[in-house]
C-alpha cells in the first residue's frame, strides 16, 4: 500500500510540477511584454527587465499553483484511468475515500509548498525587484498610491510621510499633534526622519515645529529631535506593499497596530485569514479533481474534462479575488470573506463526487 501511495503522489506531483512550468514560462512571457515600453530608460535595459519578472516569478507562482495542482491531478488521475489503473485499483476494494486519502497527501505537500513560497520567497523578492526597477529607472524613493504621500495614526497623532527611501529614511513628514481633547497642539515639519534600531527611537533632523497656544502660535526650530513611536520601519514598508504580498507576521502586527489605534484593520486581517486559509486550498483542487476522473468511464473526453476542470480552478481563483475585495467593500467579516471561495468549493466537489457515485 506504501507503494501504491508513493505511486499516486508522485504521479500527481510529477504533473503538477510540468503544468506549474508551462504556468510560469507563460507568465514570463506576458510579463516581460509589459516591460517592454519601460526598456531604454534610466538604466533599464533588457537584462534588467528579464531580471526583474524573473523577481516577479514567486508571485506568479503563489497565484497558480492551486490551478496548477488542480490541472495536475486531473491530468495524473486521466492517465491512469486511460491505462485502466484507476478501474483495476477501483475492482480491487479501493473505495473513493481510500482514494482521497492518498490525493490529500499530495495536497499536503502542496499547501507546505504554497506556505513556503507566499512566506519565505514572495515579500523578499517583490521588495528587491521594486527596489531593483526603481533603482534602474532612477527613482530614490518608493512611489506611493495617494497624492498627498501616507497617512498613519499614532496614538493621538497623525503622521504624514510625503516619500519613503529604499533605505528606511523618511522624507518630508509632517506630525500633526494632538491633545487628549482632540484639540491641535503643534505641528512639526521634519526634512528627515532615520530609524535608530539600537534605541528604537527616530532620529528627526531639521525639526521646524509650530505650537499652539492659548493665544498665539509659537515656532521653533530644532536640528533635531527624538521621537519615540510605535511605527518602525517594518511597520511602515507595510504601507508600501500590497497585503497579499506581505508575510502573515507583517500583517498580524501592522493589523495590531491599526486596532490598537482605533483604525479599520479589515483589510488586513482579510488578507491575514485568506493568507493563512490559502495552503487549504490544495485540499479543495484535489476533491474537485475527483469527480472528474471517476466519471472517465462514461464516455466523457479526457481533454475535455481537464479543460472543465481548469475553468473550475481559474474561477475559483476568480471567485478568491473577487471575495477578497468585495468583503472590504461591503463590511463582510474577514472570516467570511476569506472562507467563503473555499467552502463554496468544497461543497461543490462533494456534491459533483456524490453525483458521480450514484450514476
Amino acid at each position: 500500500m506504501k507503494v501504491l501511495t508513493r505511486w499516486i503522489v508522485s504521479e500527481v506531483l510529477r504533473a503538477t510540477a510540468l503544468v506549474a512550468a508551462l504556468f510560469a514560462a507563460l507568465f514570463l512571457f506576458f510579463d516581460f511584454v509589459d516591460q517592454i515600453e519601460d526598456i531604454g530608460r534610466g538604466t533599464y535595459g533588457l537584462k534588467e527587465a528579464l531580471l526583474y519578472v524573473v523577481l516577479r516569478l514567486p508571485s506568479r507562482l503563489y497565484e497558480l499553483l492551486p490551478i496548477a495542482f488542480l490541472v495536475g491531478t486531473l491530468a495524473a488521475l486521466a492517465q491512469m484511468a486511460r491505462h485502466s489503473e484507476l478501474a483495476v485499483l477501483r475492482a480491487s476494494g479501493m473505495s473513493v475515500a481510500a482514494l482521497w486519502g492518498k490525493l490529500a497527501l499530495a495536497a499536503t505537500i502542496m499547501g507546505l509548498v504554497i506556505l513556503a513560497v507566499g512566506e519565505w520567497l514572495v515579500p523578499p523578492s517583490e521588495q528587491f525587484a521594486r527596489l531593483f526597477r526603481g533603482n534602474a529607472l532612477g527613482s530614490s524613493d518608493v512611489s506611493t498610491d495617494l497624492r498627498s504621500g501616507l497617512w498613519i495614526r499614532d496614538g493621538d497623532d497623525f503622521i504624514n510621510v510625503r516619500r519613503v527611501a529604499r533605505d528606511g529614511r523618511l522624507r518630508s513628514l509632517e506630525i500633526f499633534r494632538f491633545g487628549s481633547d482632540r484639540t491641535l497642539t503643534a505641528i512639526d515639519r521634519v526634512a528627515e526622519a532615520k530609524f535608530d534600531a539600537e534605541h528604537g527611537v527616530w532620529r528627526l533632523k531639521e525639526v521646524q515645529r509650530r505650537r499652539f497656544a492659548a493665544d498665539r502660535i509659537v515656532a521653533e526650530s530644532m536640528p533635531e529631535l527624538e521621537w519615540q513611536t510605535e511605527l518602525t520601519p517594518n511597520v511602515l514598508a507595510v504601507l508600501t506593499m500590497e497585503p497579499s504580498r506581505m508575510t502573515m507576521w507583517a500583517l498580524y502586527t501592522f493589523s495590531r497596530h491599526l486596532l490598537r489605534n482605533g483604525q479599520n484593520a479589515d483589510r488586513y486581517l482579510q488578507a491575514l485569514l485568506r493568507k493563512s486559509i490559502y495552503p487549504l486550498t490544495a485540499f479543495v483542487m484535489a476533491t474537485l479533481a475527483l469527480p472528474f476522473a471517476l466519471g472517465h468511464a462514461r464516455g466523457t473526453p479526457i481533454g475535455f474534462k481537464v479543460f472543465l476542470g481548469t475553468l473550475l480552478g481559474v474561477a475559483f481563483h476568480l471567485l478568491n479575488s473577487l471575495s477578497s475585495n468585495l468583503g472590504v467593500l461591503v463590511g463582510w467579516s474577514p472570516w467570511l470573506a476569506a472562507a467563503l471561495p473555499g467552502i463554496a468549493f468544497m461543497a461543490l466537489a462533494l456534491l459533483m463526487m456524490r453525483w458521480v457515485e450514484r450514476r
